[in-house]
């Protein structure tokens, strides 16, 4: 486009200057033409410098969402952690619930059961004494005032 007006009649007449002219011309195109590569460098520069901004702010933006999604997922995983520590203490406060529990129960049959073997042993004892009677009628009278039966009386007494 330029070269065009350059060589357009207008601007060197009829076309027959003189080589002066055409120097001048040449001279002043090769400033044009320096003029509009400078300008062209400078807008390159300046698109460059633009793009290295508008990449590094695209690098910072993901970089800041990488952050926050690691602080996400890191709370997150504490929470989780939290969560099932709570579970796994609230198992282990019922577990030990359930074996004191077990345990009480285990000491109160054992102690029914030395219980049971004293009556026992001391019924045998007394039923080879001269006070057997007397102490039988008292459990009898005993049971009858519960309202409860003799138990594993009743059967020796039917023997």
């Amino acid at each position: 486009m330029l070269r065009g007006a350059f060589l357009s009649t207008t601007h060197t007449g009829t076309g027959t200057g003189s080589g002066g002219e055409s120097a001048k011309q040449y001279a002043v195109a090769s400033q044009v033409v320096g003029g509009v590569l400078g300008v062209i460098s400078i807008t390159a520069v300046a698109v460059h410098h633009y793009e290295q901004d508008k990449a590094a702010t695209e690098i910072k933006r993901v970089e800041g969402e990488r952050v926050m999604e690691v602080k996400r997922v890191e709370g997150e995983r504490v929470t989780e952690i939290k969560r099932v520590e709570d579970m796994a203490a609230t198992e282990v406060k019922l577990a030990a619930t359930e074996i004191k529990r077990v345990e009480g129960e285990r000491r109160l049959s054992e102690e029914r059961l030395r219980a049971e073997v004293d009556r026992y042993k001391y019924d045998l004892q007394l039923r080879y004494s001269q006070d057997f009677k007397s102490y039988q009628d008292a459990k009898e009278q005993a049971n009858k005032e519960r309202g409860g039966t003799g138990g594993p009386q009743k059967e020796e007494e039917t023997h």
